[in-house]
Parts: structure tokens; sequence; C-alpha cells
């Protein structure tokens, strides 16, 4: 999503009634005519249409749940393996599926047919949302295949002869690429880089035990000595700012 103002959102309108995507694209372009939001939508036919050749740059999905092949619920939990940070609404006959949207981290659900003020009260809701959410999220692994992950999922980076392996609290992704090009972008986010290997979270970060890093994992981490008394600096810090 664009940091600059206006704000610009990617969309994806997934229903396998053309005419209900119509719907929703009218609705959107009506709320952008009106507030100078831009937003950039695709259209899909289904869920399986929507996962084949996924892209981690979206922002919104409006997605049905009862469609013939991939329904919502599968289309979202397949979402959900690759892309932690898109927010997904339901838009449903019934309220009945979509009260399990919790299990997919759906953020609502909208009624058919959809009115304009529900609607609106959602997407203000969810272009809210992404506001607060700006710069919290990244692309990981390769140019080909990337994958947007929660910053606060991620508990350190590790680089090893020009690999890279980003450590969450699920799993470990690993692709070729340098330390300092992730460096540069979440320093600012409260990373640290402990020794020339490793760039830890200071959120996941429980201790330091003599020269090494002690993870909220487990994991233990060598700090080269010249980057000690830095880290514990931004360690002190990072505490102080969430105590204030």
């Amino acid at each position: 999503m664009s940091t600059n103002n206006p704000q610009v959102v990617n969309v994806a309108v997934v229903d396998d009634s053309e005419r209900d995507r119509e719907r929703l694209v009218t609705l959107l372009k009506d709320y952008e005519a009106r507030t100078g939001t831009t937003f950039i939508i695709r259209e899909f036919g289904d869920g399986a249409e929507l996962l084949e050749n996924y892209q981690t740059d979206l922002d919104l999905i409006l997605l049905d749940i009862q469609m013939g092949g991939v329904d919502g619920m599968r289309t979202a939990a397949a979402v959900r393996r690759v892309d932690t940070s898109v927010i997904i609404i339901f838009v449903t006959k019934t309220a009945q599926y979509a009260t399990h949207g919790y299990a997919v981290q759906a953020q609502n659900y909208i009624l058919k047919p959809v009115t304009p003020f529900a609607f609106e009260s959602e997407l203000e809701r969810s272009l809210g949302q992404l506001r607060r959410r700006e710069k919290n999220s990244i692309l990981v692994g390769s140019r080909l295949a990337p994958r947007r992950v929660d910053l606060s999922e991620i508990l350190y980076v590790e680089s090893q002869k020009h690999k890279i392996t980003v450590h969450t609290l699920t799993e470990a992704i690993q692709f070729t690429g340098t330390l300092k090009e992730y460096e540069d972008a979440l320093t600012q986010h409260n990373f640290y880089r402990s020794n020339s290997g490793y760039l830890v979270n200071l959120q996941h970060l429980t201790a330091i035990d003599s020269e090494e890093c002690v993870m909220s994992n487990g994991d233990q981490l060598k700090i080269s000595r010249a980057r000690k008394k830095g880290l514990l600096e931004a360690l002190t810090n990072y505490i102080g700012g969430r105590l204030r």
C-alpha cells in the first residue's frame, strides 16, 4: 500500500457472480470519486482464480463464501498460509458461514445484497486499519514468489553464505539475499544487528546471556563483542519506550 496521501489500496473482488462483482466495484468507484482514495481493483471469478499466481501486494480482499469449486473459507485459509497481513472481508448471503471467519482472521462480513451504508462502514474501518499498519509488514522470499509477513511475527533474520533465513513464530523462510538490505529497512522497527549473521527483533529478545541473545523461541544467537554495547543500549531504549 502506498504511504502517500491520498491512499492507494490494492483490492481483490472475488465472487462467482458477475453481477455481485459489478456491485462491489461500483461501490468502490463511488467511494473513490467522493474521497480521493485510489483503488487498484482486480476481479476474480472464484477462489482458484485468486490463488493462482497470488500476489502479496493486496491490501484488501472482498471474498464471497459460497462459490463453486474452491469456496471462500478454503480460499481464505490458503491466502493466510502466504499472507498474514491482507484484510479479508467476507461478502455473503447468510451470516451462518461468516461467523467462522475468526479461523482465518477475517475482519468482518457484509451481507448480500450489499447496501452502501454497510459497505462504506466496513471499508472505512479497513482503510483505517491499513493506515495504522503502514510499514508494519515486509515482503520476504524470492523475487518470483514473495510473501508478506508481519514484523511482529519475525524473531530474527539470519544470513549464511548469501542465503537469508527469516525465522518467524511458525516457520523459517529461506531465500537468496543479503542481510544489509533488511538491516536498512528493519532498524527503524526495533531490529538490531547483533553480529555479522543476525538481525534480531528486540520484541522477541528475552535475555542477554553473556555473549548470546536468548530469543523467545529459545534460540541462542551469538553477539559480537563490538556490537554488544549498542545492543544493550537499543534494548534499554526499546523497553523504556514501551513503558512510557
